[in-house]
C-alpha cells in the first residue's frame, strides 16, 4: 500500500480514494441460517436435501470459498444433531436453542455469535439451491464499489427483495445495540443506507419452502 502511495504522488497522478480502499482485502464474515423446521415440507430439515447429490449446506459452503471468508457460521436450531456434523466441516456452529421463535431468533444469536473485526458481513439461507460463486461474488463486488454512505444490499429480481444481503460492521454493530432488532428491521428504517440491487438472476429469490418447490429444483432426500 505505501508502494502504491508512493507511485501515485510521484506521478500526480489522482486515484479515488474507492481504488486505493479496495487494493485492501474485504475482511468478510459469513453467517449462515439453517434452523428452520421445514414444516411446509412435512418437517424435513432442508440443508441435508441435496442438490445434484450434494446436500444444501456443503453445497454453499462449497460455492462460498472462494470468497476466503475470516469468520463462517452456521446457525442451526431444529435438527441440529443431524445437520452438525456436516456443517462443522465448512464452518462454526451455533445452536438456536429458541429456533421455535422463527427466523428472527436465529438471525440476532448469529450476529450475537460473531466475534471477528469483519469489514463486511454476508447473510445467507441454506434452502437457496440455485445460489453459486458467482452469485456471491456479485454481491461482494457491487458492495465494494458502494460510497461509504451505503452500509447493506440486498439483491432484488422484478421488485421482490432477495437473498443473501450483505451489511457493512457499523450496520450489524447498531442492531446488536437494539435488544431483539433484526436485520429487516434495520433495513425498513434506513432505506436511504441500503442499496437495493436490481438484478436478472433468479436464483436470489430461488428458494425450498414447499414439496413443488422440491420437485422444481430437483431436489432429494
Amino acid at each position: 500500500m505505501l508502494l502504491l502511495n508512493a507511485i501515485v504522488e510521484s506521478l500526480e497522478i489522482v486515484i479515488p480514494n474507492s481504488v486505493i480502499m479496495n487494493a485492501k482485502q474485504t475482511k468478510l464474515a459469513i453467517l449462515l441460517l439453517a434452523a428452520g423446521q421445514g414444516s411446509r415440507l412435512g418437517n424435513t430439515p432442508k440443508a441435508p436435501l441435496k442438490k445434484d447429490g450434494i446436500p444444501l449446506i456443503q453445497r454453499f459452503w462449497q460455492e462460498a470459498s472462494s470468497l476466503n471468508a475470516i469468520e463462517s457460521i452456521s446457525v442451526l436450531g431444529f435438527y441440529a444433531d443431524e445437520i452438525e456434523p456436516l456443517a462443522k466441516q465448512y464452518s462454526r456452529v451455533v445452536i438456536n436453542q429458541q429456533a421455535e421463535e422463527g427466523h428472527g431468533s436465529s438471525v440476532r444469536i448469529g450476529l450475537e455469535s460473531l466475534h471477528t473485526n469483519f469489514d463486511l458481513l454476508l447473510i445467507a439461507l441454506v434452502d437457496q439451491p440455485t445460489i453459486t460463486q458467482t452469485s456471491l461474488e456479485l454481491l461482494l463486488n457491487t458492495f465494494e464499489t458502494q460510497g461509504d454512505e451505503i452500509d447493506a444490499l440486498v439483491p432484488c429480481y422484478q421488485g421482490k427483495r432477495g437473498n443473501p444481503i450483505m451489511m457493512r460492521r457499523r450496520a450489524v454493530l447498531e442492531i446488536l445495540d437494539t435488544p431483539t432488532q433484526v436485520c429487516r428491521e434495520w433495513l425498513d428504517l434506513h432505506p436511504s443506507r441500503v442499496h437495493f440491487m436490481e438484478t436478472n438472476r433468479a436464483e436470489f429469490i430461488t428458494d425450498v419452502d414447499t414439496l413443488e418447490d422440491l420437485q422444481k429444483e430437483r431436489l432429494e432426500y
